[in-house]
C-alpha cells in the first residue's frame, strides 16, 4: 500500500531533477516503495566526464550520460528496476514549462492511477511525503478477487532465472478443464525421448485423474513426473517454460504464479483468462475457439494443438526473447495482479446525450507510425462531421509527445482521456490486438493482415468475441473469413487519403536540386522483405543497367520503432557504396503530411513490389499525388490499382515458414523481380504519358478514397450500437469481478489530468 511512482527525469542538474532524487532518499528511507516511469527520461550521449548509465524497464531500452555520483545512480537504477501496482499515485517532477504535458503524459500512461499530482516550485521533500501519505490514505485500499497476497508472491518473484535445458511445466487440475491431456499428448508426439522432461502439477486431483495421466503417457511415463500437491516454487525452479491449456478457467492460484515465476507462460488466452492478461508481452497466447454446448461438455474453450505446439516451441527458444517476456509478466503481476492496492478512482459522470452516440478510437497515438496516422485522419474527420461524442485512448509506450500531436492534429489532443466510461462503440486499432472487451455496447477492432492466413494467437477474440471486425481491403476480408470469421460480423471500409495529398503539392525543393533533371525512382516504407524492398532494389538494378540515367529516392518508415530486428537497411548501404550504382536519395526522418506529399510530386514514379500489405497507404498517396504507381498485381491494392497511371507487377502465391501458428497455411504474393525491373524501364521510357495520365486521374482516386466516407462508415457502426443501451451490456462467458451496478442515464466522461 505504501507505494508511489514518480515521472520525470532524475539525471539532470535542474531543480526538478534534484528534488526528485532527495524525494526519492527519503521515501525510500521512511518505506515507501518507489517506482521510477522511464518514459520521461530522456536519452543522452555521455560527455568526457560523464558515466553511461544502462535503463530498461522490459519494454524501453536506452543510455544515459550523467556526473551523478555512484551512490545516486545505484539509487535511480533500484528505483526504475521496482514495480509498483498500476493504482499507485504518480508524483510528476517536471520544469514549470513543461509541466503541463507531463502531469497529461502521465495520466494517460498510467490511467488507474489512484492520483496523479503535480510537483510546484517551493516544494520540499518532507511536504512530498506527507502529501503521499496522505493521498494513499485517502484512496483507500482494494483486493482484486483474482490478485494475491505480497507475502504470497514473493518467492515467486524472486526465482533465479530460467533453466534453459530444464523441464516443461504443466499446472492444473488435470481434468478436461485444464487441458493438461492436451500438453501429454503434444509432448508424447514432438518431445518425448529427445526434449524436456515433463512434470504435472496437479493441486487437488483425485487419484482415478493421476492414473488416467499416466495411462496417456504410456511408455514416456518414465520420463513425466507427475505431482499431487499445490503449486510452488520448487515446481518452477527449473522450469523452461510453464503450459495453462485451459479449457476452462474459474479462478485459482496458478496462473498468478506462473507469470510470477519469470519463466515463458504458453496459455489460453480466452474470455476467461484475458483479463488477467491485459499487459502486452508478458505471455505467449494459445489460440483457439469458443465451443457451445455439446451433449459430451457444457460451453468450453478449445486450445488449437497447432497453436499450442508453436508456443512451446516459442518459449524454449531464443533466452533473451524468453528472459523479456518473464521480466515484462513479473512487472504485470505487481501492477495489476497484487491485493491491497489503492484504490482506482471513480470517475466523473455525466448525462448521456441522447441523440449522439459515444465512440472511443483506441490506438497508438503517441507514436509515428501507419496506424496512428491511419486513427488521427478518422478521428479528425469523425470530429468533422460532428455526429459523435468522440474520444481517444492511447496506447503505450509512448514514442512522440503531446507537442508533437498537437502540431499534426491540435484539435484532437484534448479529446485524449484517461477513462472513457462506458461508451456506444469502441474502435481498436494498432498491434498488438486487443484480446480483452472494453467496456462497451459494441466492440470492434481493426485488422490488417498481411500474411494471407490469420495468427492462432488473435483466436478467438477477432474470429468470435468481438462485435465487428473493421478490414480496410477485400483481400484481408477475405483471410478472415478463411480463418472463420462470420460475415454479417465484418466490415470493409478502405482508408482515406490526407487532405495535403494531391497533384498540386509543391515538389520538395531539395530532391529536385538533388536529382538534377533525372527520373526519380520512389521507395516508401520500411524497409523490410514484406514490402519488397529486396526486389525494388534488384529491380532498379536491373533497369539500370539497360537505362543508367534516374536516380533513387528512397523514404524509410519505422526504422527504429517496428522493424527494427530484421530492416534491409545493410543492403541498401552495399548499393550507396557500390561503384557504379545508380545515385540514392535516403530521408529517414520523420515528415509532416504535406512534406511527405512534397516527396512525391517532386518523385516521378513509386515502384512497391510488395509481398503482403493489409492495405498500403503509400500506393494510395502516390496515386493521389499524381504519381505513376508499379505496385504488385493481386494483393490488398487491387483496388487501388484502377484507372489509367498504375502498372501491375506480375505474381505469384508463395508459401512462408513462420514461427507462430496459423489458422491456415501463411503465404504472400511473391512479385517477379524481371517482370519489375522490365515494366519499370518501359514506365521510364514513356514516363511523360503515363505522368499525365497519373495526374489527369489523381482528382478521381482523392474522391473515390476520403476520409469522410471511412468516418460515415464508422458512425453508422456507432449509431447501431447505440440502439443497445437498453440491453445489458455483454458479459464475457466467465468473469473473475464481481457484476458492477449499471447505469442507462449516465455515464463517465474523459477524466482529464
Amino acid at each position: 500500500m505504501n507505494q508511489v511512482r514518480i515521472h520525470g527525469d532524475p539525471f539532470g542538474d535542474d531543480l526538478p531533477a534534484s528534488l526528485l532524487r532527495s524525494f526519492l532518499r527519503l521515501a525510500l528511507g521512511s518505506g515507501i516503495r518507489c517506482a521510477l516511469s522511464l518514459a520521461a527520461v530522456q536519452p543522452r550521449e555521455p560527455g568526457a566526464d560523464e558515466r553511461e548509465v544502462p535503463l530498461t524497464d522490459g519494454v524501453r531500452d536506452l543510455r544515459v550520460g550523467t556526473r551523478l555520483p555512484p551512490a545516486e545512480i545505484d539509487l535511480l537504477l533500484r528505483a526504475a528496476g521496482e514495480a509498483v501496482a498500476a493504482t499507485a499515485p504518480v508524483l510528476v517532477f517536471a520544469p514549470a514549462a513543461a509541466r503541463a504535458d507531463a502531469l497529461r503524459t502521465a495520466g494517460l500512461a498510467w490511467p488507474k492511477a489512484a492520483a496523479v499530482l503535480p510537483v510546484r516550485e517551493g516544494a520540499t521533500a518532507p511536504d512530498l511525503l506527507e502529501r503521499l501519505r496522505a493521498e494513499l490514505r485517502w484512496s483507500g485500499c482494494e483486493h482484486p478477487p483474482h490478485a494475491l497476497d505480497e507475502r504470497e508472491l514473493a518467492h515467486w518473484l524472486t526465482l533465479p532465472p530460467r533453466c534453459d535445458d530444464g523441464v516443461l511445466v504443466g499446472v492444473g487440475g488435470g481434468d478436461f478443464a485444464s487441458g493438461l491431456d492436451l500438453l501429454v499428448t503434444i509432448w508424447r508426439q514432438r518431445f518425448a525421448g529427445h526434449g524436456p522432461r515433463l512434470r504435472l502439477v496437479l493441486p487437488n486431483a483425485a487419484a482415478s485423474t493421476v492414473q488416467s495421466l499416466r495411462e496417456r503417457l504410456g511408455e514416456h511415463a518414465a520420463a513425466a513426473e507427475l505431482v499431487v500437491s499445490p503449486f510452488e516454487p520448487a515446481h518452477a525452479r527449473d522450469a523452461v517454460a510453464i503450459v495453462l491449456p485451459y479449457r476452462r478457467y474459474q479462478g485459482g492460484r496458478e496462473l498468478v504464479l506462473a507469470l510470477a515465476s519469470g519463466r515463458p507462460v504458453c496459455i489460453s488466452r480466452f474470455a476467461a483468462t484475458v483479463s488477467l492478461l491485459t499487459s502486452p508481452g508478458i505471455c505467449l497466447p494459445i489460440g483457439g475457439r469458443n465451443v457451445a454446448d455439446e451433449a459430451v461438455e457444457p460451453a468450453h474453450f478449445a486450445p488449437h494443438p497447432a497453436a499450442l505446439l508453436a508456443a512451446i516451441k516459442q518459449a524454449m527458444g531464443d533466452a533473451a526473447q524468453a528472459g523479456g517476456l518473464g521480466r515484462r509478466a513479473r512487472i504485470h503481476v505487481v501492477e495489476e495482479l497484487t491485493r491491497a492496492r489503492p484504490t482506482v478512482p471513480p470517475p466523473p459522470v455525466v448525462s448521456v446525450r441522447g441523440d449522439r452516440p459515444t465512440v472511443v478510437l483506441q490506438a497508438p497515438f503517441l507514436e509515428t507510425s501507419s496506424s496512428a496516422e491511419l486513427s488521427l485522419a478518422t478521428a479528425a474527420a469523425l470530429l468533422r462531421r460532428g455526429r459523435v461524442d468522440l474520444r481517444l485512448v492511447t496506447d503505450g509506450p509512448f514514442r512522440s509527445d503531446l507537442a508533437t500531436l498537437r502540431a499534426r492534429a491540435p484539435e484532437l489532443e484534448p479529446l485524449l482521456v484517461r477513462d472513457p466510461g462506458t461508451v456506444d462503440l469502441w474502435l481498436s486499432s494498432g498491434w498488438p490486438v486487443r484480446a480483452d472487451r472494453p467496456t462497451c455496447r459494441s466492440w470492434a477492432l481493426r485488422i490488417d493482415q498481411e500474411y494471407g492466413s490469420l495468427p492462432l494467437e488473435l483466436t478467438p477474440h477477432v474470429t468470435q468475441d468481438a462485435d465487428t471486425v473493421v478490414v480496410h481491403s477485400e483481400h484481408v476480408h477475405r483471410t478472415l473469413a478463411a480463418a472463420g470469421r462470420p460475415m454479417h460480423g465484418m466490415k470493409v471500409i478502405p482508408h482515406g487519403v490526407d487532405a495535403a495529398m494531391h497533384e498540386q503539392a509543391v515538389p520538395d525543393p531539395a530532391i529536385v536540386a538533388w536529382k538534377q533533371r533525372r527520373p526519380a525512382v520512389l521507395f516508401c516504407g520500411g524497409l523490410i522483405w514484406r514490402k519488397g524492398f529486396d526486389v525494388w532494389l534488384r529491380a532498379v538494378l536491373a533497369a539500370w543497367q539497360q537505362n543508367p540515367d534516374f536516380c533513387l529516392v528512397v523514404k524509410t518508415v519505422g526504422h527504429d520503432a517496428h522493424y527494427g530486428r530484421f530492416h534491409l537497411g545493410e543492403l541498401l548501404e552495399r548499393v550507396r557504396n557500390t561503384p557504379g550504382a545508380p545515385p540514392v536519395l535516403v530521408i529517414d526522418r520523420e515528415l509532416t503530411r504535406a512534406e511527405l506529399a512534397s516527396v512525391y510530386t517532386a518523385c516521378d514514379v513509386l515502384l512497391h513490389p510488395y509481398r503482403g500489405e493489409g492495405f498500403c497507404l503509400p500506393v494510395l498517396e502516390a496515386r493521389a499525388c499524381g504519381l505513376p504507381v508499379l505496385a504488385t498485381a493481386g494483393g490488398a491494392t487491387e483496388a487501388l490499382m484502377a484507372g489509367p497511371g498504375a502498372i501491375r507487377i506480375p505474381s505469384a502465391r508463395r508459401e512462408v515458414d513462420m514461427p507462430s501458428a496459423f489458422v491456415g497455411t501463411p503465404w504472400v504474393f511473391e512479385p517477379s523481380g524481371d517482370d519489375a525491373a522490365r515494366l519499370l524501364a518501359e514506365a521510364l521510357a514513356n514516363l511523360p504519358a503515363l505522368q499525365r495520365d497519373a495526374r489527369a486521374f489523381a482528382k478521381s482516386v482523392r474522391a473515390a478514397y476520403g476520409w469522410d466516407s471511412a468516418a460515415a462508415a464508422i458512425e453508422e457502426l456507432a449509431f447501431a450500437a447505440m440502439g443497445k443501451r437498453r440491453v445489458p451490456l455483454p458479459e464475457p462467458v466467465v468473469t473473475l469481478a464481481p457484476a458492477q451496478p449499471r447505469g442507462e442515464v449516465v455515464i463517465p466522461v474523459p477524466l482529464r489530468v
